[in-house]
């Protein structure tokens, strides 16, 4: 688990129109079994940091898949366009000692069907895209 995906899902959590659907269920790596959807999954795929002259610097990228969980393709296009009309792409601020300064959507929704397992007769309906959040450690 990364400190910028927990600042990532902390930021994303605190728009209503998120939080509304999901509630807090949105997890690190995968979803939690047997929780209740719809809700998120995400994961840092990897982070790049910026190099200086004088070595390191706190300016980083961090590309974070999201995947979207529900119980109908419709309902998972509902939830990702939710997550992108939040305007967490212009935020500019302070998350869990973390400086966002903006956040891109680099590939568009992809939508896959999970079929029922282990006695489900669910199928769960899954739209994944990848952002990549620019930010400043602290």
């Amino acid at each position: 688990m990364s400190a910028i995906g927990e600042a990532f899902r902390t930021k994303l959590l605190s728009y209503n129109a998120v939080s509304a659907i999901v509630g807090q269920r949105m997890y690190p790596d995968v979803l939690v079994q047997g929780c209740a959807l719809p809700a998120i999954a995400y994961y840092v795929i990897s982070t790049d940091r910026e190099h200086t002259l004088q070595g390191l610097s706190k300016a980083a990228h961090a590309r974070i898949s999201v995947d979207c969980y529900t119980t109908t393709r419709v309902a998972a296009s509902a939830l990702s366009k939710a997550i992108r009309e939040t305007g967490i792409d212009a935020f500019r601020g302070t998350v869990s000692g973390y400086t966002f300064c903006g956040v891109e959507y680099v590939s568009g929704d992809e939508y896959f069907q999970e079929p029922p397992t282990y006695g489900n007769q669910t199928s769960r309906y899954v739209c994944s895209f990848d952002d990549v959040v620019h930010y400043k450690e602290p």
